[in-house]
């Protein structure tokens, strides 16, 4: 992974020496676009737009105030209702977004492409899956364009570890993905040859 672009996100703050964490995290200082202005635990944060910005005209709002609520289901709920202007993007089913959508009308729901992988995860270092035959007869066996028109509704796609493009400038080229086990668009021959491996290695229909 690139470590210069991980540094450049938002899950990589850079503390001030002079201020302890345990400061940092009940009054936090820095050069972003906002200034803290209050805490509440389990209830709020309250951001006040920063004069000193270093970009010019930015940023455009007076102040941001976060509501927290630890449900998802009652944040979502309380989008709904009107009490907010923006609700928690991630976590959401496609079908739970449609809902939204049919009682607030004027929302603004959009699908984007994150990094969240559904993933089979085995040991390799325990029988049967300690044979490299078997765990390709498990790659060739996977329908992945079941997986995602089936949990996304058609609306994700077929990916590796890596983020794909455009959204993702790491992520392996597209032909070179489908090159790789079970990820050709060919579901009936990749099953084919699992089961021939299968066979192979004493396992029946």
């Amino acid at each position: 992974m690139s470590f210069l672009a991980l540094l450049a996100t938002g899950w990589s703050p850079v503390y001030p020496c002079h201020v302890s964490p345990g400061e940092m995290r009940r009054y936090p200082i820095g050069t972003g676009p906002f200034k803290f202005v209050d805490f509440k635990p389990n209830q709020s944060i309250a951001l006040a737009r920063n004069p000193d910005y270093w970009k010019p005209g930015r940023p455009y709002l007076d102040g941001i105030e976060y509501t927290i609520i630890r449900d998802p289901a009652t944040a979502r709920l309380a989008f709904i209702a009107g009490k907010f202007d923006v609700s928690w993007p991630y976590s959401i089913t496609i079908p739970v977004l449609k809902d939204i959508e049919t009682q607030v009308p004027a929302a603004q729901c959009e699908v984007d492409a994150t990094n969240v992988n559904r993933t089979l995860i085995i040991n390799r270092d325990k029988p049967p899956f300690d044979s490299p035959e078997l765990r390709r007869a498990m790659a060739l066996a996977l329908d992945r364009k079941a997986f995602v028109d089936i949990i996304t509704q058609g609306q994700g796609n077929i990916g590796g570890p890596m983020l794909l493009g455009p959204e993702g400038i790491w992520g392996m080229p597209s032909e070179m993905l489908q090159a790789l086990p079970g990820f050709g668009p060919d579901t009936e021959k990749s099953r084919t040859e699992a089961r021939r491996i299968m066979q192979k290695l004493g396992y029946g229909q």
